[in-house]
């Protein structure tokens, strides 16, 4: 029994990755790294500007105006990225959709492919077939009820249908006698006092007839 509990339940396959879906992933990473790029970038050109400050303060403008150059280059730097950034996200979400519309078609077609087997079980000839033979057969059932009909008056009508509970009345009481279950007589002789009984009637009946003829 040990080696029956031991054994590891398989874990049902993941589904094959498709190509659209590797370059969803990969446009998803980069757009990823490259908002934490921007990020960086952000940080450090804020400190650069709160050093810019502190040098004019101090007089040292020529160190302030380099800094101020540097910051407006990643400022570009960061112009560009956003435009990149832009584009990735476009692009991550024309596959998304192209990967959708990619399911719902494979959908519609396995859906018309199982629409075409159910179809091909039916027969239109067939059909048309079973539903002549079934109107056929109503049109006539109702010439056979209008021939009755009219060869029948309204009283003779209301007997027929009296007739008919009248045998259903008794189908059920038929039914109903044969659920009671009677208990069986007995077929032996009666033993004891009850052989005499005979006898005495027999003499009483023989005194009477007696006392009529005197």
């Amino acid at each position: 029994m040990g080696g029956v509990f031991s054994k590891k339940s398989k874990t049902p396959p993941l589904p094959p990755v498709s190509e659209q879906d590797q370059a969803i992933l990969q446009l998803k990473t980069q757009r990823d790294k490259m908002k934490q790029f921007i990020k960086r970038k952000e940080k450090c050109m804020e400190k650069e500007r709160l050093l810019a400050k502190q040098l004019i303060a101090d007089g040292r403008k020529d160190r302030a105006l380099l800094l101020l150059k540097k910051k407006r280059l990643q400022e570009n730097v960061i112009d560009q990225t956003l435009k990149q950034l832009d584009q990735i996200e476009r692009m991550t979400t024309d596959l998304e959709f192209a990967t959708i519309q990619q399911r719902v078609v494979e959908g519609l077609r396995q859906g018309n492919e199982a629409l075409k087997k159910m179809n091909a079980l039916f027969d239109i000839d067939e059909i048309d077939k079973i539903m002549e033979e079934t109107r056929e057969a109503a049109e006539y059932q109702e010439e056979i009820s209008s021939l009755i009909s009219g060869q029948l008056s309204s009283t003779d009508v209301d007997a027929c249908e009296e007739e008919l509970a009248a045998l259903l009345a008794a189908e059920k009481g038929e039914e109903k006698e044969e659920e009671v279950e009677l208990p069986e007589a007995p077929t032996g002789e009666i033993e004891g006092p009850a052989r005499e009984v005979e006898p005495r009637v027999a003499e009483k009946e023989k005194k009477e007839k007696v006392a009529v003829m005197a």
